[in-house]
C-alpha cells in the first residue's frame, strides 16, 4: 500500500463550494512586452525543422501573456498553425478527468474513498486482487496495484469496441502489478475512473468533464469528441519518415477518446486551465472552480523519483505530475500519441505557465519541452537561457537524424521480407474473437490484407511467411500476429496476437 498519509486523508473534509457558472471573462494578453522576444525564441527553435507545426501559449499571473502558432497544421495543403488550431492532447486529458472527479467529490456526489466493489458493481477482478481493497482514489493516483498490460486500456484508447460491461468483465484479465501498490503510471486507473464518474452510458465521462471543467472555465475550443473538430481546424498528425516528416492516419474517433487520453484543444484554451491552476480556480475575474478543489488536485498523493526529459518528477497529485525544473517546483502533465505531443506546465511559486503543442509525434516530443523550458528561462532572466536552448536543439537535431536512419533501416528490413504467404489471402480473411479483447477482422483489400479492430485499422505485412506471421500496427506500434492452421485446413482456425488467442467466428 502507498505509505503516504495524504493518500488516506478523507475527501469528505473538503469544503463544499458551488461552481459559479457565469460566463467567464476572456483571458486576454496582459501586454505585448514579451511577445517580440518570445516570438524570436520560438522562431529560432522552429527553424531547425523539428516539427511540421507548433502552438504555444504563455501565462503570467492571471493573464495570458502571449500565444502564437508556427509552421503547418497541414503540410499537404499548406494550411498554417494559428491560435485557433486544435491538437490532440493525449494524456494531458488526465488533468481534466481528475479535476472533474475532484469537483464531484467536493460536493459529496462522488466518494473517492469508496472501494471498487461498490464504485464499479459487476467488475470482475483477477484472483490476486480484491475490489474491496482498492479505492476510487487509488485509480486517480496510479496506486491501484492492477497491471495495466491487458485488454481494458487497449479497448478504450485504440479499438473503441466495448461496452462498460465488457470493460468490467475484461478487468479480470489484468493480474496484480509487479510493483504492488506503489505508484505506477498507466492509463488503466483513469479508464476505470471514467466509468465511476458517470456509469449510466458509454462516453459519460465526456459529459462530466464538460460540465465540471471545460464549460466553467470557458474552454470553448476543448472537446472530447473528434466529430466536433472540423478538419480545417485540426493540426494533422505526422511522424518521422525516411525523408523527413510524413503524414500518418489520425487514429482517433469518438469511440476511442478515453478519460486517460481523449481530448482536442488549443494552446490558448489550455492557458485558461493554467490560469485556473495558478489562481485558485479564478479565470477572468470569476471564481469558476472552488479554490479548495484546485488545491486538492495539486496536493501530493503519491511519490515517484525519476527524471523525465528535462524535468525531475518527485510526486503525483490528481491528474498532475509534481516535479521540478532548475530548482523551481513545476506541476505538469504531458501527452503523447502517434502524430502529437502536448506539454502543459506551471510554476506556482513564480506564477508562470506554458502550453506547447506539436504535430510531429514522437520525433517532435522533445521540442515541446525545449520550447517550454526556453520560455521559462527567458522570463526568469537566466543569463544562459539562449545557450541552453541552442545546446538542447543541437542534441535534438542529432536524435532526429538517428531516428530517421532507424526508420530507413527498419523499412528496408521489412521490404526485404518475402510477402508470399503459404495460403491464399482468403484463407486468412475472417472475423476472430476473444471474449476479453473483442473482435479482430482480417479483410482482403486488393492484393493484401487489412486488419481491423473496432475503429483501429492497419495494413498487414508478412513478417515471417514460414510461420504464417503477419505484422500490423493497430495499437500505435508494430505487433506480430500468427495465423494457426491445422493439417488439412483451408482457412485459419485462429489468430494468436501477442500471445492472445482469437478464435474464428
Amino acid at each position: 500500500m502507498n505509505p503516504l498519509a495524504t493518500t488516506r486523508s478523507r475527501w469528505t473534509a473538503l469544503v463544499t463550494l458551488l461552481t459559479v457558472f457565469a460566463a467567464p471573462r476572456p483571458v486576454t494578453a496582459a501586454s505585448t512586452r514579451a511577445s517580440d522576444s518570445l516570438d524570436v525564441l520560438v522562431r529560432q527553435a522552429m527553424s531547425g525543422g523539428f516539427t511540421p507545426g507548433l502552438a504555444v501559449a504563455v501565462v503570467r499571473g492571471d493573464q495570458l501573456e502571449w500565444s502564437a502558432g508556427y509552421g503547418l497544421a497541414d503540410r499537404e495543403s499548406g494550411r498554417p498553425v494559428t491560435e485557433t488550431t486544435r491538437f490532440y492532447i493525449a494524456s494531458t486529458t488526465k488533468a481534466f478527468t481528475a479535476l472533474a472527479a475532484a469537483q464531484r467529490a467536493s460536493r459529496g456526489e462522488l466518494d473517492l474513498d469508496a472501494p471498487l466493489s461498490k464504485a464499479l458493481p459487476g467488475a470482475q477482478f483477477h484472483a490476486g486482487l480484491s475490489g474491496d481493497s482498492i479505492r476510487v482514489l487509488d485509480l486517480l493516483t496510479h496506486t491501484h496495484g492492477i497491471d495495466s498490460d491487458g485488454p481494458t486500456s487497449v479497448r478504450v484508447a485504440f479499438t473503441g469496441d466495448y461496452s462498460y460491461a465488457d470493460l468490467l468483465r475484461s478487468l479480470a484479465a489484468h493480474p496484480p502489478a509487479g510493483a504492488g501498490r506503489a505508484f505506477d503510471y498507466s492509463n488503466l486507473g483513469y479508464d476505470l475512473a471514467g466509468i465511476v464518474l458517470d456509469p449510466a452510458h458509454k462516453g459519460g465521462w465526456k459529459r462530466v468533464v464538460e460540465l465540471e471543467v471545460t464549460r466553467p472555465l470557458g474552454m470553448t475550443a476543448t472537446t472530447a469528441y473528434r466529430s466536433k473538430v472540423r478538419d480545417a481546424d485540426l493540426a494533422m498528425p505526422y511522424e518521422m519518415g525516411p525523408d523527413g516528416f510524413e503524414r500518418i492516419p489520425l487514429a482517433k474517433q469518438d469511440a476511442n477518446m478515453g478519460p486517460a487520453g481523449g481530448m482536442f484543444s488549443t494552446a490558448g484554451d489550455l492557458a485558461r486551465l493554467i490560469v485556473a491552476e495558478l489562481n485558485g480556480g479564478r479565470v477572468g475575474g470569476y471564481a469558476c472552480i472552488p479554490a479548495a478543489v484546485i488545491a486538492a488536485t495539486q496536493r501530493l498523493r503519491a511519490t515517484q523519483d525519476r527524471d523525465f526529459t528535462l524535468f525531475h518528477r518527485f510526486g503525483w497529485g490528481l491528474g498532475w505530475d509534481l516535479g521540478s525544473y532548475d530548482g523551481d517546483t513545476l506541476l505538469h502533465r504531458f501527452g503523447s500519441f502517434p502524430g502529437y505531443r502536448s506539454h502543459v506546465s506551471y510554476m506556482p511559486g513564480r506564477g508562470l505557465g506554458v502550453a506547447v503543442l506539436v504535430n510531429g509525434g514522437g520525433a517532435s516530443s522533445m521540442l515541446s519541452d525545449i520550447v517550454a523550458t526556453a520560455v521559462y528561462d527567458h522570463l526568469l532572466g537566466r543569463p544562459d537561457a539562449a545557450a541552453r536552448m541552442d545546446d538542447r536543439l543541437a542534441k535534438l537535431r542529432a536524435q532526429l537524424e538517428n531516428r530517421r536512419k532507424s526508420v530507413v533501416a527498419d523499412r528496408a528490413k521489412r521490404a526485404a521480407r518475402s510477402q508470399q504467404l503459404p495460403h491464399p489471402l482468403a484463407a486468412y480473411a475472417g472475423a476472430y474473437t476473444n471474449p476479453d479483447w473483442g473482435t479482430l477482422e482480417l479483410k482482403v483489400s486488393g492484393e493484401r490484407l487489412e486488419a481491423v479492430m473496432g475503429v483501429a485499422e492497419s495494413p498487414v505485412e508478412v513478417y515471417d511467411a514460414s510461420r504464417d506471421e503477419l505484422r500490423v500496427e493497430l495499437f500505435g506500434s508494430g505487433g506480430v500476429l500468427r495465423a494457426v492452421f491445422a493439417e488439412g485446413d483451408t482457412r485459419a482456425r485462429e489468430i494468436v496476437f501477442e500471445k492472445v488467442r482469437f478464435a474464428r467466428r
